[in-house]
């Protein structure tokens, strides 16, 4: 691979928001010809959440991306555009990330800077493995910019792994039951803060103790994870969007400030068709 440094922009001012632990539970669970996904998005109620669909190129995969405006983290941001939170490929990859508490990621010499990680996972990798060995080819910039996240990736063979960056190592943690969960507190080092969660112990248990997974009962789980409060500023913080991804048949379940009564469904094949577009979520949930 390359190395070229994706974006050339100190990654110090990439929404710097995501070092604040709001929460965010992802999740996945395959069972005979299913594969869903599962994530809750959470942030400021105010904010301009967004999806967008990027059809194929010779060199990269189309994509679903769901985020926010740039500009939300700052005015010198704002000709940048959106920044993908999470999304699901063509080829049926899903990836989202989860803040975590503050560690030191490692640093591999002479290997490229990737910005916009979530995105880029998704333009070029098919499957768990090419994920995980992406990985392993890229510095992620956590440590300048505040960040500290770990991935969920998922393919639509059933495949799952969490990728970490914690204390100085690469960290790959594979699915090893029928399902995996994330939320704020790293996987290896849960001492680290943010642990034990009663959202990852409450998505565990249902997922444990379930035998037959649908939309429906993965839009439960979101349901029951969900989260809204006030600041102390008087803001409305909580739970922007949820996803429930069918990765098999490219499907995605969008629902939309806690509300699961009415989810919209997109067919990304079917939206990949219509060319490179974005919807505001708030225009399509009124």
């Amino acid at each position: 691979m390359k190395k070229i440094i994706v974006l050339l922009l100190s990654s110090v001012l990439i929404f710097c928001f995501i070092s604040q632990s709001l929460g965010c539970t992802i999740f996945n669970a395959n069972q005979n010809d299913l594969v869903l996904v599962g994530n809750n998005e959470d942030w400021y109620y105010s904010s301009d959440a967004k999806v967008w669909f990027v059809p194929p190129t010779k060199k990269y995969y189309g994509r679903v991306c769901f985020g926010f405006p740039l500009k939300e983290a700052g005015w010198y941001l704002s000709f940048l555009g959106n920044f993908a939170m999470g999304g699901m490929n063509e080829q049926g990859l899903f990836v989202d990330a989860a803040s975590c508490p503050k560690t030191k990621a490692p640093h591999f010499p002479g290997k490229p800077l990737l910005i916009y990680a979530e995105e880029e996972f998704l333009k070029r990798c098919a499957t768990v493995d090419d994920a995980i060995k992406m990985a392993g080819e890229f510095n992620f910039p956590f440590n300048l910019s505040g960040m500290h996240l770990h991935f969920m990736v998922v393919d639509k063979n059933g495949n799952s792994a969490v990728i970490e960056w914690v204390n100085k190592e690469l960290k790959i943690i594979k699915k090893e039951k029928s399902f995996q969960v994330i939320t704020n507190f790293w996987y290896t080092a849960p001492e680290l803060g943010n642990y034990p969660c009663v959202r990852y112990n409450k998505a565990s248990e249902m997922l444990e103790n379930n035998n037959n997974i649908s939309i429906t009962f993965f839009a439960n789980i979101l349901e029951s994870v969900s989260q809204y409060w006030k600041n102390k500023k008087g803001n409305e913080v909580g739970t922007v969007y949820s996803n429930v991804y069918d990765l098999k048949n490219g499907k995605v379940y969008v629902y939309y400030k806690r509300d699961f009564t009415k989810p919209l469904c997109f067919n990304l094949q079917d939206e990949l068709k219509k060319g490179r577009h974005v919807y505001r979520l708030c225009d399509l949930f009124l």
